[in-house]
């Protein structure tokens, strides 16, 4: 705008600035006050002690109320305990079940992401993007990430052990594990 309206725009709104402030001048409102103050009138000290009570008042009221709200009662989740006289076979029974419970949430959400990179790859053909790159790019980003996994279940069956799913048998840690030795304190 300034190169449009030249010096002049910028001339106006400092002046328009300038007319502001010379409304809202405090110092002006000083004097005005000690103008008004120093004319005769019978009334100036009631109407001064009237104004001072009434924001007194009002201020003291606001000062004076309190008003204390009671926290939320906290929201407590109990962890289900269990029998303490269940089997070893009841215990690996219902890790199985978990495991399998798992499993198929896991599933479900690889479906649903499966269907995202459908629609996905709809969309960029739709819209001439060329959706082979990026399609091999998170394939091999997938692939990574499966890798990385199996390495870390690898690692945890040769320290911890695991339970076969189908027979329920406890398989103990791996002792031929090619992972380092582990203190017995980590």
């Amino acid at each position: 705008m300034l190169a449009q309206g030249g010096m002049r725009y910028y001339l106006d709104i400092m002046f328009s600035l300038s007319r502001l402030f010379r409304l809202f001048n405090p110092v002006a409102a000083v004097r005005d006050f000690r103008e008004v103050w120093v004319q005769e009138n019978p009334h100036r000290l009631r109407i001064l002690l009237l104004s001072g009570a009434a924001t007194f008042a009002i201020f003291g009221t606001m000062f004076t109320e309190s008003h204390l709200i009671q926290p939320r009662p906290p929201e407590v989740t109990y962890i289900t305990s269990y029998q303490g006289e269940r089997t070893d076979a009841e215990i690996i029974a219902e890790n199985i079940a978990n495991q399998r419970e798992k499993e198929e949430r896991f599933a479900e959400a690889d479906a649903r992401r499966a269907a995202a990179r459908e629609a996905y790859e709809t969309v960029g053909s739709a819209t001439g993007v060329d959706t082979d790159e990026a399609r091999a790019e998170g394939e091999a980003e997938r692939r990574q990430y499966e890798r990385e996994l199996a390495e870390a279940r690898a690692k945890a069956v040769a320290r911890w052990g695991t339970i076969d799913p189908e027979t329920g048998a406890i398989v103990g840690p791996d002792t031929n594990a090619d992972s380092p030795a582990v203190d017995a304190g980590e």
